[in-house]
């Protein structure tokens, strides 16, 4: 497979990082309440530390806000996958699902406050862009993306969108999934050394909870393709 980062993405935003964690042959349910326990204790540091209001103006959800200005009054309706996730546990929701990596991805993503996304791996269909919406293309049957909308594919659908979250159920992750690929969207103030962290702790914990074979790499304006 080949994920390709389209030049047009990093003309609009040049800082932009794609970091990706590769995992195949892993145990997808083996230490699932383990998972939920770790997830939870994030949860809770969430819960004390935020409010509706500095889930808004957070250091590191401030730069996807910004992100998001050129869609206008409907901004203020759009989040990131971490705000959302940040949004259910101030109302008092876990966020926990029903797999190991779905879970440790979410508690990566609330740790260090950077958007998600995760994929069955051996579901994609041929190579995985990712690309800027022209307006033109369509999730379903009734909704067109958002002119500018950051999204990525397969050869075949679209499989999520990234500054205004979604994501499609044909690549969701369940417990007897063996592979998955993980991505973290990055832009400043995180800077190298904590996408490094982010990334190391990622491939540790994936490890210890899953076993598998785990590699990373990261994806910007000089390196926009990635062969695995």
């Amino acid at each position: 497979m080949k994920i390709t980062v389209k030049k047009s993405v990093f003309k609009k935003y040049s800082k932009l990082k794609i970091a990706f964690v590769f995992v195949e042959g892993i145990n997808n349910s083996m230490k699932l309440e383990e998972s939920k326990h770790l997830l939870k204790e994030t949860e809770q540091l969430i819960g004390f530390t935020f409010n509706k209001d500095t889930a808004k103006t957070h250091l590191l959800i401030s730069p996807w806000k910004t992100a998001q200005e050129e869609f206008g009054k409907e901004a203020k309706h759009y989040q990131t996958s971490v705000e959302r996730l940040i949004k259910a546990v101030i109302k008092g929701k876990t966020t926990a699902t029903g797999n190991v990596v779905g879970n440790l991805s979410r508690y990566l993503a609330l740790k260090h406050i950077v958007p998600f996304g995760v994929d069955n791996f051996d579901k994609i269909k041929g190579d995985l862009n990712f690309d800027l919406a022209t307006g033109r293309e369509k999730v379903g049957v009734l909704r067109n993306l958002k002119k500018g909308a950051l999204y990525y594919k397969d050869e075949k659908r679209i499989l999520g969108t990234k500054l205004d979250y979604w994501k499609s159920k044909k690549t969701v992750l369940d417990k007897k999934s063996k592979s998955a690929l993980i991505h973290f969207e990055i832009l400043p103030p995180v800077n190298g050394k904590k996408l490094g962290e982010l990334l190391k702790e990622t491939k540790d914990l994936v490890k210890t909870f899953c076993n598998g074979k785990v590699s990373s790499f990261v994806l910007d304006e000089n390196n926009k393709v990635k062969k695995i």
